[in-house]
């Protein structure tokens, strides 16, 4: 009798085992691969994913909250907010990289993030390995919604004053300190991204932000115009300005930024301060070229790619 149970139970336990692997999930082979041709026999890859398996719900999927600060870099004390994306099973006793990602134009801190595509393809990167888990920031750079009132220069003084120590007390990240130490030692867990205007936004940052951050992610709008700014801040920072990377991403020929983000590849290729490849610690720049129109919610497929490429690792 006990011979059966023994049986029986390991005959279960193997049913187990067997179900569990059964429902293990495997990412699908990605679709055909996206070429574009660059100056100096340089090509630029674009990963197609399988939509239907990256952006169904996750089996881990991640948490959206609201973080609330107030900034008076504009003249007057204004009450700000922000959509802060933690990752599944997020823990305070661990450190995060952190991403801080800002929107296209018109829209607002929910456009991105609080979309439900792109948050099921984040969560599924990280459920799958292609990133480590990260916390994403998605604040807004209109001071006053209603007129679409905007300063770039300032935001960046909002963004280094307020927004990042408010999310950088709250949330564990690698700053063991929420001020400028704390953030300067911290620099390599730390990433700039944005869509369309939000990329111009992105560029700003950089040219202010090299000491603070590695990782800059401009989504569909450059110029080979952001050179000069771009240069000048690699040597101002020193050391910093030269430990970077910029991963620059555009849609195809239907994307109004097409022509003037290879214009900007081009013109880095041919510059002795950058270097092209995907390799972080060899490189400082690549440009990922899709076939995508110009729409924010495509900067879920530009993610995909830079993770895969090694951004932020």
């Amino acid at each position: 009798m006990k011979r059966i149970v023994a049986l029986l139970l390991a005959l279960a336990i193997a049913c187990g085992l067997g179900m569990a692997l059964a429902e293990e999930r495997v990412a699908p082979e990605d679709r055909k691969e996206t070429v574009t041709e660059l100056d100096g026999g340089n090509q630029s890859y674009f990963r197609n994913y399988q939509p239907k398996f990256w952006e169904a719900p996750s089996t881990q999927p991640g948490t959206i909250e609201r973080l609330e600060y107030t900034t008076d870099v504009y003249g007057e004390t204004l009450n700000q907010w922000a959509n802060v994306y933690l990752p599944y099973g997020y823990d305070a006793n661990k450190q995060y990289n952190i991403l801080y990602f800002t929107h296209g134009t018109n829209e607002t801190q929910d456009s991105f993030i609080g979309d439900e595509l792109v948050k099921n393809a984040i969560d599924n990167m990280i459920e799958m390995g292609v990133c480590e888990p990260f916390i994403m920031v998605c604040p807004t750079y209109y001071y006053d919604y209603e007129t679409r009132a905007t300063n770039h220069q300032v935001f960046v003084d909002e963004v280094r004053n307020d927004l990042m120590p408010a999310a950088e007390t709250k949330y564990s990240t690698y700053a063991e300190t929420a001020d400028a130490a704390g953030f300067a030692a911290s620099r390599d867990h730390r990433a700039f991204s944005g869509y369309s205007q939000g990329s111009g936004v992105c560029w700003t940052i950089s040219y202010r932000m090299l000491d603070w951050a590695k990782w800059f992610m401009p989504m569909s709008y450059s110029t080979p115009d952001y050179l000069p700014n771009l240069k000048k801040a690699m040597v101002d920072f020193g050391e910093a300005g030269q430990d970077i990377y910029f991963y620059i991403c555009t849609g195809g020929k239907r994307d109004l930024a097409y022509e003037g983000t290879v214009a900007l590849a081009n013109a880095m290729i041919a510059d002795d301060a950058f270097s092209f490849g995907t390799d972080p610690s060899v490189n400082n720049f690549y440009v990922a070229i899709s076939k995508e129109i110009h729409q924010t919610l495509k900067g879920r497929f530009n993610l995909y790619n830079a993770f895969l490429d090694g951004f932020m690792r």
